[in-house]
Parts: structure tokens; C-alpha cells; sequence
């Protein structure tokens, strides 16, 4: 026999060669190293991430949209109703509008946040 490959000595209490010890052990390496970039992908995917936020939070503002509108008395839910009637394609039409400018508008959102967080900041330290 040659050095690289094992007698019948060598085979351990599973029956697994030594060399097939550490071919098992390499193949769970690199699906333990797959699943971490498959995480970390999920994490550095900032549009996915927020999409899903979005998607959470708007799912709970139209739970809460509803439930509120059960619990209003009837003349209010009709009211409710003629207003969604008449908003809706005032709505569409300006959403239509705005879809080109979406990144100037998402830009101007996070300016206006940091100049805030900034505000912030300068009047806590001269407190």
C-alpha cells in the first residue's frame, strides 16, 4: 500500500476512512461557510430589507385602518368611504407623477433626517 492510502487498521469506529472524515468535515465547512453568506447577503440587501418593512409596516397601517373604521359609527364609515372614492385617483395621479422623481424625493427625506438628527445633537450639548 502506498502512503495516501489507508489499511484496514485505520478506518475508525464508524467505518469511515480517515480521509473521508475530512472530506465529510470539508463538505459541512462549506455549508456552514454558504449559509453564513447566504445571511450575510440577506443583511447587506438594503433594498430587500427595507422592501420588507415597508411591506410589514403597510400591512399594519391598513389592519389598523380597518379595525378603526369598524369601530367609527355608520355616518363616519360612509364618510370614510366617499373621501377613499374620491382621493383614489387624485392618488394614483400623483403617485404616477412623483415615480420619476422617487430618488430626488427619498435624497431630500434623508437630508431633511440628518439635518434633524444634527438639530438634535447641537441643542442637547448646549443644554
Amino acid at each position: 500500500m502506498t502512503e495516501n492510502q489507508p489499511d484496514r487498521a485505520s478506518l475508525d469506529a464508524a467505518g469511515l476512512t480517515e480521509m473521508d472524515a475530512v472530506q465529510a468535515d470539508i463538505e459541512a465547512t462549506r455549508a456552514d461557510l454558504a449559509a453564513t453568506v447566504d445571511a450575510l447577503g440577506e443583511k447587506l440587501d438594503v433594498k430587500s430589507r427595507a422592501g420588507d418593512k415597508v411591506s410589514e409596516v403597510k400591512a399594519r397601517v391598513v389592519d389598523g385602518a380597518g379595525r378603526a373604521k369598524q369601530a367609527a359609527p355608520p355616518p363616519v364609515q360612509r364618510a370614510i368611504d366617499v373621501a377613499a372614492e374620491k382621493a383614489g385617483p387624485v392618488v394614483s395621479q400623483v403617485s404616477a407623477k412623483a415615480a420619476p422623481h422617487r430618488g430626488k424625493i427619498l435624497a431630500g427625506a434623508a437630508v431633511a433626517f440628518l439635518v434633524l438628527v444634527i438639530l438634535r445633537r447641537r441643542g442637547k450639548e448646549d443644554e
